[in-house]
């Protein structure tokens, strides 16, 4: 058991934003939830985090996570209670009482929403997830995957908003409601049972967000140092040289150009839908998705979200492993680069020269 306390939650933030390999809010969009988190701890005292083996299997961990574009959070800001709300409109609707609160997404701001709820409820956090990292799909989980409940699902909005939804197709009824809503909303899923979460899921993700966020805070040390003590390598130093942009299909994309520091006259290409999913040179693959992508600030070391990633930019590209529960066949086509409409394979994880 760890007994999460307001000065690690800093760290834990910039963690969580590492995992979201560009995607699922960046810093400037994870620092409101942290500043809520910290207020809540004040309130209520440290968040009890629970080692899976610590868990009741018979128990019940309620999911949350935020849908729609972070970057919309500046304008329309959250009140910090939308997720008990919701969780009470299931609960009008599904008498499965949560006894702990679980993760749905450790990657970006959907990191630190479930700490928000267990500190106000008083429950415990089951340090298991469904992505490990971010991904933009609700069905992009291995919870989904195994074939768990998504549904009945609620969501609200800080006006006040809410609705329940049970149906099949889940994800397009989600974001509809989602953008009437005004662009985000907040997601309490039907709770599942324990023992299947942990079956199923990414365990241990939210005490490897707390390690990224150590060694990424570290500015003592080089890139090259730190990417090696959080078991990945670093695929390039480059300036960006152009952003593409387009919107079609369901979620943004782009490809950048970057023209490398590090060696002569080479170039690497990122591709990014939400998160930066595939990296590219000379005509092969070096990294694709599941494994992360991260795009750091050369200077400051700080992560640079796929929406803010912009021409001039110097950033060094950092890949890191995805977790092993994604490498199975039965789940990988869910997340590889086919799943997002690149006509590529998965590149197995591995240091590029």
């Amino acid at each position: 058991m760890h007994l999460l306390q307001p000065d690690e939650v800093d760290r834990l933030a910039l963690g969580v934003v590492v995992l979201g390999s560009g995607g699922g809010g960046g810093e400037h969009e994870t620092h409101a939830f942290a500043a809520m988190l910290r207020h809540e701890m004040r309130q209520s005292g440290p968040v009890t985090v629970l080692a899976p083996e610590e868990a009741d299997p018979a128990g019940y961990g309620a999911r949350v996570g935020l849908i729609g574009a972070p970057t919309v959070l500046i304008e329309k800001l959250p009140s910090g209670l939308e997720a008990e709300e919701a969780l009470k409109s299931l609960q009008a609707h599904d008498n499965t009482a949560a006894t702990a609160v679980i993760g749905w997404e450790v990657g970006g701001c959907n990191g630190l929403l479930p700490l928000i709820l267990a500190a106000r409820l008083g429950l415990p956090y089951v340090d298991v997830d469904g992505m490990g990292r971010a991904f933009p799909r609700i069905d992009q989980t291995t919870y989904d995957a195994a074939g768990l409940p998504t549904t009945p699902l609620a969501i609200t909005e800080p006006s006040g908003n809410r609705a329940v939804l049970d149906a099949t197709g889940i994800e397009k009824l989600a974001r509809t409601v989602m953008v009437d809503f005004g662009g985000w909303a907040m997601m309490v899923a039907k709770p599942l049972r324990l023992a299947d979460a942990l079956a199923v899921g990414v365990t241990g993700s939210l005490a490897r967000a707390l390690r990224l966020g150590e060694i990424w805070s570290g500015k003592t040390i080089s890139t090259e140092e730190r990417a090696a003590a959080s078991g990945g390598f670093v695929v390039a130093r480059g300036k960006v040289v152009e952003v593409w942009r387009e919107s079609v299909g369901e979620f943004p994309r782009g490809t950048v150009a970057l023209r490398r520091l590090d060696a002569d006259d080479a170039y690497v290409r990122l591709e990014m839908q939400g998160e930066y999913l595939a990296a590219l040179a000379d005509g092969e693959t070096l990294v694709t998705t599941p494994d992360l992508l991260c795009c750091l600030d050369a200077e400051s070391g700080a992560p640079v979200s796929t929406e803010r990633l912009t021409a001039g930019a110097v950033v060094d590209v950092v890949a890191l492993p995805a977790p092993p529960q994604w490498l199975r066949r039965e789940v990988l086509g869910r997340v590889d680069p086919r799943a997002f409409g690149y006509d590529l394979d998965y590149v197995p994880f591995r240091a590029v020269p």
